[in-house]
């Protein structure tokens, strides 16, 4: 690492001297004024600086950073309260920095002396990942994970396909499901489970400058399950605890399924928890569904029904897809009853809706529910047993009042991915669609237009086979912005 302290700090306090009073005694206005200014590495992301300052009658302010040829950039603007220390993001490997404070108050806008910092390269595997073939250029990150054996790397790329942001967890855990929630969070969930070993688990809540706000577990005597996990905040945007998937195991005798005489099997719970940590469960899987329902087996799954995806709705209710039963339902969030049940073609359980417009009949072993704004599914059919194995991303508007739930848009990718696990779909603010065709090979991310246009995509390239859960767009990587 090179950095250098303070440049011309002299000369900057004789020139705010010149220009009036800071008591505004001797002159038109106070001025906003910067101090000890000083840039120091993120331990947590060699692609982040942090500067530390002393700010007098700052309102706001935001960091100015250029190299030595590029245009400038900025990060955005904070409160008085946050500008003692500021985080700067996205940078690039081993190439050196000039970094400014652009100060404000009612009165005017200042810039403090410059100082300059060198990051450092990468480590050899992060240095190695990218989107390959990412073109055109539609702004924004893609953030998934990706693991080298050793340590789990929450990893955000831009969209030309170069790592910008990065958190690393060392300890041979992998993460699963990783987003970006609304209050600007980035959460993790760290577990070898795919759904229902016996293994602990935890989630993690992450300050974009890579700090660690909050740690979750599963209740006692149940196991965190990795593939969904929400933070929640009040009316008004305080954080108010998390919603997310837990199980519990049971034992049965599968003889007769060819299993054995004493199979232990997980079925899941939605937990919520609030804001002090007290954890309740909102749906036990084992009170609606038998294990005779699961239509969707895995070779060597313990759980039978699989949940896998989970969205709040607009009304606030949530809105779950289970994978194993083909069904997706939408339950009520204060008391846990079933509302209403959407099933597949091949599921056992019965449908409250009647699939129209879709020659496919329906969704096969499904993922990455989404429940859009204006009542519709968003949804991954990873299409396992449709007579063709190809995945699509799928819409349905749902008319509860006449049962119906009506195929209004779909994509399928030229030539057709299969990806029998995972998958990811997400709706962005311009109307385009995200997706991620994250298991086998390509791992690909492909954003489309309503008319199915691909405006944006991009191949993971990573040195080691992985098996990303997701690839969902983000806007900012300072904060949340609507995708």
């Amino acid at each position: 690492m090179k950095r250098t302290g303070l440049i011309g700090m002299a000369a900057f306090a004789v020139l705010l001297s010149a220009c009036g009073d800071d008591n505004g005694t001797n002159g038109p206005a106070t001025l906003p004024r910067v101090s000890n200014l000083v840039v120091t590495p993120n331990s947590n992301n060699v692609l982040s600086a942090i500067l530390t300052l002393e700010p007098t009658n700052v309102d706001s302010a935001r960091v100015v950073y250029w190299t030595g040829t590029g245009a400038k950039q900025h990060t955005p603007f904070v409160g008085d309260t946050g500008t003692s220390r500021m985080v700067v993001l996205g940078l690039r490997p081993g190439t050196q920095y000039n970094f400014a404070i652009e100060a404000a108050n009612s009165h005017t806008q200042r810039t403090s002396d410059t100082v300059s910092f060198t990051t450092d390269t990468l480590p050899t595997f992060l240095s190695s990942s990218s989107f390959t073939g990412a073109s055109p250029s539609s702004g924004g990150y893609v953030l998934t994970s990706i693991f080298d054996g050793t340590s789990a790397h929450v990893v955000a790329f831009d969209s030309a396909g170069q790592l910008a942001w990065y958190r690393s967890f060392p300890g041979a855990i992998p993460t699963e499901e990783v987003k970006q929630q609304t209050n600007g969070d980035i959460t993790a969930v760290l577990t070898t489970s795919h759904g229902g070993e016996p293994v602990p688990g935890q989630a993690v809540a992450i300050a974009p400058d890579g700090t660690i706000l909050r740690t979750y577990t599963a209740p006692d005597s149940s196991y965190l399950d990795g593939h969904e996990f929400w933070e929640l905040t009040d009316s008004h945007g305080a954080y108010a605890g998390a919603l997310f998937l837990a199980y519990t195991a049971r034992h049965f005798d599968e003889s007769s399924h060819g299993g054995s005489a004493d199979s232990l099997v997980t079925g899941h719970q939605l937990i919520r928890q609030d804001a002090s940590g007290t954890k309740s469960v909102v749906f036990d899987a084992w009170d609606h569904f038998a294990i005779t329902d699961n239509v969707e087996p895995v070779p060597g799954q313990l759980d039978f029904d699989h949940p896998n995806a989970v969205s709040i709705a607009a009304d606030g209710n949530y809105v779950v897809s289970w994978r194993n039963l083909d069904v997706i339902t939408n339950i009520d969030a204060s008391t846990g009853a079933l509302i209403w049940t959407l099933a597949g073609p091949f599921a056992t359980i019965a449908s409250d809706f009647t699939i129209t417009g879709d020659p496919l009949n329906g969704f096969s072993a499904q993922h990455s529910v989404r429940s859009l704004d204006n009542g519709n599914l968003l949804i991954f059919d990873n299409g396992t047993r449709h007579a063709t194995q190809a995945s699509r991303a799928l819409e349905y508007q749902l008319d509860t009042g006449a049962h119906t739930a009506t195929k209004v848009w779909d994509f399928t990718h030229a030539p057709p991915i299969y990806t029998s696990f995972t998958g990811s779909v997400q709706r962005l603010a311009n109307g385009n669609t995200f997706i991620g065709w994250t298991f086998g090979r390509p791992l690909t991310a492909t954003e489309v237009t309503s008319s199915g246009t691909t405006v944006w995509e991009g191949t993971l390239s990573v040195p080691t086979d992985q098996i990303p859960y997701r690839f969902t767009k983000i806007a900012s990587l300072y904060g949340y912005e609507a995708p």
